[in-house]
């Protein structure tokens, strides 16, 4: 019981103080962090260039959306790796390393672009050289060093991606008017450089900031082995891929969709910038929620108010522009909370970086999906009226899915951190 009640104190932080007087400074730069990373600037500025794409090479809808595609399933098919690296190694160094090459490959974006099979194979570069840069690797640090507000930690800190999300389509798009297309992606290079050095040298000042670092590969993976014969793995990873399969096309069309029932440009890019806003408020209050009432509940809640938001706007079109804007971002804000949080709860920190990591690659490959079969559609169809149906229909598979989740067994980081791993020894590490 001492060794329990040690742990407890050492997870949640002292009585006086608590876990975000500890580690604010690890919240706020993985909030940076993110923000600038492979899955928020890129992601939600990309629609942004969908006009500019059309213009200069006559593609259609669906082809400019082939770019998140091939990212998607490329980011997808990295994570896995990254995540046992992250297990293994820590934060900084992956993180470096990602947050370099993701701002070569926007160099490259401005200079080579000029064909669907160059486009597609760069979009899949960015991805690969970025990986590490995404949420997976912060999120493990935030799970690592809290416990009885981890929710709100994860909220916070992933809440850099709707900061992304508000400011980048808006300011992205006066850069294309400035500099055309190609400078705009030079001057998301100079951003990332900048403010990626700011996050590593933040990053690397906290390595004496101990953490349980993954415990050893032989705990790691045979926790993963059990986690994969679960069928709570299987529900989570059905309802997380059905979720994004409508919201990840949702994010990527909302500009055209605006322009097609009226907007202007300038009008389109203000009314995009409250999905952003949205984001922001829903990482954070379901990350204050879900500390606080069932997670699967909580998801359940947020995607019958988005399924709502969406119907109205392709019933009543204009009328419905801003709430379904805000209820599309705060679905977005919820959604990758909830993933890591529900990874964490259910199967613990051992091998989070790999579970998460094959979680979170599903959660791309319907996200890269999502926005061609949506676009499809649309051609298909001559407006976006049946593509926001479709949507709908996914939202409400997933929020059945989620109704099948289990309660939670036991805080599962403090069971682990209280007794020994099997066969192995409990060791500290540091954050890089």
């Amino acid at each position: 019981m001492a060794v329990i009640n040690q742990t407890e104190q050492k997870m949640s932080g002292d009585s006086r103080g608590g876990e975000f007087s500890q580690h604010w400074l690890l919240v706020l730069v993985c909030a940076v962090g993110i923000g600038v990373g492979v899955s928020a600037l890129p992601f939600y500025t990309q629609g942004i260039f969908i006009e500019a794409w059309i213009a200069d090479f006559g593609w259609t809808r669906a082809q400019a959306s082939l770019g998140i595609l091939g990212s998607t399933l490329a980011l997808a098919a990295a994570l896995p790796f990254i995540g046992l690296l992250v297990d293994r190694y820590g934060l900084v160094k992956p993180v470096t390393v990602s947050l370099l090459g993701l701002s070569v490959a926007y160099v490259l974006f401005g200079v080579f672009v000029q064909s669907i099979a160059t486009f597609v194979t760069l979009a899949m570069l960015q991805a690969i050289l970025g990986s590490a840069s995404s949420p997976l690797a912060y999120a493990r640090a935030i799970n690592t060093v809290f416990n009885r507000q981890r929710g709100l930690a994860l909220g916070i800190a992933l809440s850099g991606a709707g900061v992304a999300a508000t400011f980048g389509p808006a300011l992205i798009s006066k850069a294309i008017v400035v500099f055309g297309w190609r400078g705009a992606y030079f001057a998301m290079a100079i951003f990332t450089l900048m403010v990626g050095a700011l996050v590593v040298a933040v990053l690397s000042r906290l390595n004496g900031a101990k953490t349980p670092e993954n415990i050893d590969t032989e705990v790691s993976s045979e926790d993963f082995r059990m986690a994969k014969e679960s069928r709570t793995y299987w529900t989570i990873m059905a309802a997380v891929f059905s979720l994004s399969l409508g919201l990840g096309g949702l994010m990527i069309h909302f500009v055209p969709v605006l322009l097609e029932i009226g907007f202007v440009t300038n009008e389109a890019a203000q009314i995009a910038g409250v999905i952003g806003i949205a984001v922001v408020l829903g990482r954070l209050l379901v990350g204050f929620a879900v500390d606080r009432i069932f997670a699967p509940h909580v998801a359940i809640a947020i995607l019958l108010a988005c399924t709502a938001g969406v119907l109205a706007l392709a019933l009543f079109g204009s009328l419905a522009a801003l709430p379904a804007a805000f209820v599309i971002g705060f679905s977005v804000g919820a959604e990758v909370d909830l993933i890591g949080y529900l990874v964490a709860r259910y199967f613990g920190i051992h091998a989070y970086g790999q579970i998460y990591g094959r979680q979170y690659s599903t959660f791309l490959i319907a996200t890269g999906l999502s926005p061609v079969i949506l676009g499809a559609i649309r051609d298909a169809t001559g407006a976006y009226t049946a593509s926001l149906f479709t949507a709908t229909a996914f939202m409400i598979v997933s929020a059945a899915l989620f109704a099948k989740l289990p309660k939670f067994r036991s805080n599962t980081l403090l069971a682990q951190a209280s007794s020994p791993p099997r066969g192995c020894c409990h060791r500290l590490g540091k954050l890089s």
